[in-house]
């Protein structure tokens, strides 16, 4: 091989090395500022998000209080755990902040007069008498400016606030975006 073909061959080599990083830091960049994929950890989220389901999540760069200022009940949540089996969980904004919240065999009520229909679950599991209603016994809570209370769809398959208490907000990474796999489910949801 002569010397020029040499120089042409590292240099090309070189030009793809470069495109590669390139695509790669791009890649990561957009991963880490504006979008996170993530595959669904659990069933808790089910049917409105089946185990294994892959997502993008929008992050969120904004201080807590901000956050809060923009939640509306029944977005979609990615925060870090705040019990250790899953280190990113996905659930369900029922309790905003400030707000009081309880509930009794199934019906949730916020702030006293107000009784919440989840119009993001089956009608089944809606129902006065479910399973997924019984399951619901929430002590009256109130919020801190700080905090929201969340729960899992699917409510007798879920670890959530009944659990671990309300989610601080300076623990949220950011909201459901898209689904992306499967391919026969992909697109944006319908969480309302």
């Amino acid at each position: 091989m002569t010397a020029a073909r040499r120089s042409t061959t590292s240099r090309a080599l070189f030009g793809a090395l470069v495109v590669v990083a390139g695509i790669n830091l791009a890649v990561f960049a957009v991963e880490r500022l504006l979008v996170l994929p993530l595959r669904v950890p659990s069933a808790s989220m089910q049917p409105a998000l089946q185990r294994g389901d892959r997502i993008l999540v929008r992050r969120t760069h904004e201080s807590p209080r901000q956050i809060g200022n923009r939640l509306d009940r029944g977005d979609v949540l990615v925060f870090r755990a705040p019990h250790d089996s899953e280190p990113l969980t996905v659930k369900r904004v029922i309790g905003l902040p400030g707000e009081t919240i309880e509930a009794h065999e199934g019906l949730i009520a916020i702030d006293d007069d107000t009784t919440l229909v989840e119009r993001w679950l089956p009608d089944s599991e809606r129902e006065r008498g479910s399973a997924a209603a019984e399951s619901v016994e929430i002590p009256r809570t109130t919020l801190d400016e700080d905090e929201v209370y969340v729960l899992g769809d699917n409510r007798d398959q879920s670890i959530d606030s009944r659990t671990y208490g309300p989610v601080t907000l300076d623990r949220v990474v950011g909201s459901v975006l898209y689904r992306f796999w499967p391919l026969d489910r992909t697109g944006t949801v319908d969480w309302q």
